[in-house]
């Protein structure tokens, strides 16, 4: 038996699981437009923003390939990416940097990253030991890229994000975050500002599952993924995006390299934002 205090958290959670079981089985294509329409584009137009997070020596890996398919395409991406990556691999950031990607700060170590940090967690940090990831990251780009970055997203955002993110960017001069799922967040998948005067940037969700993340962990790698194929998981995000384009709205996503770079899975998604506005996070703000 649950003790009286976790009876209404457990409950809870429970509740918002069968919600968004109900949700994604019977009518998700109507949740997701009625949704997403409550949002206000700032750009106007159907606009979609790709981004990857490099996570791993296996996302670095694939970097050369997932570079060579954006500049084939003619497409810009924004990079999350670790400070000690950078310095360990300076040159295949410089290329992305070359190539007009921008570099979207996710930290110096990325606690809990088994390469550098496997025991630390970023919401467990301090407030100045959350403040040393970010500065220490930004030190890096500026002085190995030589670019000054606006934005940052938290490492595995989601639980790990806190608030006390906002006040550091604001004191950095940071001008946005992108560490919210837009399932969850005020803005209906289009930036909005938060607090300390940062925009929030929420990544977003697809046509048939609204309430969850569409990236390629929840969509394929998870146990009992959503999807779990490949095949799907292309047309998944090619019904979003022509959604998307219909009705003028805005949307972003990110995707870890190692993944989609497998079975040209990116390359076929790539053909399908050809025809819709494709910017970058430091477009926006």
């Amino acid at each position: 038996m649950y003790p009286q205090f976790m009876v209404r958290p457990v409950f809870n959670r429970y509740i918002a699981r069968v919600a968004r079981e109900l949700i994604h089985r019977v009518s998700p294509e109507d949740y997701f437009l009625k949704f997403m329409l409550q949002q206000r584009n700032p750009l106007g137009e159907g606009a979609y923003a790709l981004t990857f997070d490099f996570d791993f020596e296996k996302d670095i890996e694939a970097f050369p390939t997932l570079l060579d398919l954006l500049k084939k395409n003619n497409v810009r991406a924004g990079m999350a990416v670790i400070g000690k990556f950078v310095e360990k691999y300076p040159d295949i950031h410089k290329r992305a940097v070359d190539e007009g990607h921008e570099i979207i700060n996710h930290s110096y170590t990325h606690p809990d990253n088994p390469h550098w940090a496997p025991n630390r967690y970023f919401n467990k940090l301090s407030y100045a030991a959350q403040k040393d990831e970010i500065e220490k990251a930004h030190e890096v780009y500026h002085r190995v890229l030589g670019v000054e970055s606006v934005g940052f997203r938290t490492p595995h955002y989601g639980n790990l994000h806190t608030e006390s993110v906002y006040p550091i960017l604001a004191e950095l001069g940071y001008k946005y975050s992108s560490s919210t799922a837009a399932c969850g967040y005020k803005g209906f998948g289009a930036p909005s500002e938060h607090t300390h005067g940062i925009i929030e940037i929420p990544t977003g969700c697809s046509l048939h599952f609204p309430l969850a993340i569409f990236d390629s962990w929840n969509m394929l790698r998870k146990n009992n993924p959503f999807l779990g194929d490949d095949d799907r998981f292309v047309q998944e995000f090619a019904d979003t995006i022509q959604v998307i384009s219909e009705h003028s709205l805005f949307l972003t996503h990110y995707f870890d390299p190692y993944d989609v770079i497998k079975n040209n899975k990116m390359s076929r998604m790539i053909g399908y934002i050809k025809n819709i506005k494709t910017v970058l996070y430091r477009d926006i703000v």
